[in-house]
């Protein structure tokens, strides 16, 4: 995006010269597009606190098995 020029399947576009309807759909992809990504972070960040538990929970139930 050079200055106030969007590309759009390889077309580029000044932004204000497009309708407002086009003008929203842009914005509403990029915000799109961004929540998207934090939702893949956040997915990775919960797969990955789920594993840490289930590795202690792991260890947890080993070790109470040892001493019954």
């Amino acid at each position: 995006m050079r200055d106030n020029t969007v590309v759009i399947n390889d077309v580029s576009y000044i932004f204000e010269d497009l309708s407002e309807k086009a003008q929203v759909s842009y914005q509403q992809l990029l915000s799109l597009r961004s929540q998207m990504s934090e939702l893949s972070m956040k997915q990775q960040q919960i797969a990955a606190a789920q594993s840490v538990f289930e590795q202690t929970l792991e260890a947890e139930l080993t070790e109470e098995d040892k001493d019954d």
